[in-house]
């Protein structure tokens, strides 16, 4: 993970640590139920196939763009604040 994210206090920490897990967790099943490869993904994102493999390993948050990309193309509902 990030080392910027290592500076945030604990709570904080936590926090953002949970949110991409959880992120790179549902995108990972929803592309694997949609039988699609990550370089597949990445080529209809148009990034490279290492910013999917990034995510998924929990490596490193999306950008919102790419983010909404993602919930766009496998269909995973976006919401804020949850």
């Amino acid at each position: 993970m990030s080392s910027r994210v290592d500076k945030l206090p604990y709570k904080h920490r936590k926090f953002v640590e949970s949110q991409l897990n959880r992120i790179s967790t549902t995108v990972q099943e929803k592309r694997e139920k949609a039988g699609i490869t990550q370089e597949e993904l990445a080529e209809r994102l148009e990034v490279s196939a290492m910013t999917i493999q990034f995510i998924e390993q929990r490596r490193r948050f999306p950008s919102l763009p790419v983010l909404f990309s993602i919930c766009k193309e496998l269909e995973i509902p976006f919401k804020i604040g949850e």
